[in-house]
């Protein structure tokens, strides 16, 4: 490697990290296996979703059909009673599920519905 090299691979590197530093990480609770093809089709549109914020936010899927995993969900989110998929912030916790997400969307409010703002 020539200095300037790994001068530059050392900004890229610095900048790139800083960058992952700053995004938001967001829970996507889901299920692979649903005998509901429209639970499936609305994890499947929040993760596509998703990714055109991704600039701002991770998404982590969290399967909850593995053995405990509704239990953790319900847990996290302190609501007995949700249902894949749902949304979650470490920083400000439940966001809500795939109605209020597809809300937030189509008013094109996903980045405040995300930092919880509406």
């Amino acid at each position: 490697f020539k200095l300037s090299y790994y001068n530059e691979y050392k900004s890229y590197l610095s900048t790139t990290l800083a960058t992952m530093a700053e995004k938001e990480e967001i829970v996507l609770y889901m299920t692979t296996i649903s005998s509901s093809l429209e639970i499936k089709k609305k994890c499947q549109k929040i993760a596509t979703i998703m990714a055109s914020v991704s600039d701002k936010f991770t998404l982590r899927e969290v399967d909850i059909s593995r053995p405990g995993g509704l239990a953790v969900m319900r847990e996290t989110l302190k609501d007995p009673k949700a249902l894949p998929p749902q949304l979650y912030s470490e920083r400000l916790g439940s966001l809500g599920g795939a109605e209020q997400f597809f809300n937030a969307v189509e008013g094109n409010q996903l980045v405040e519905f995300l930092n919880k703002e509406i």
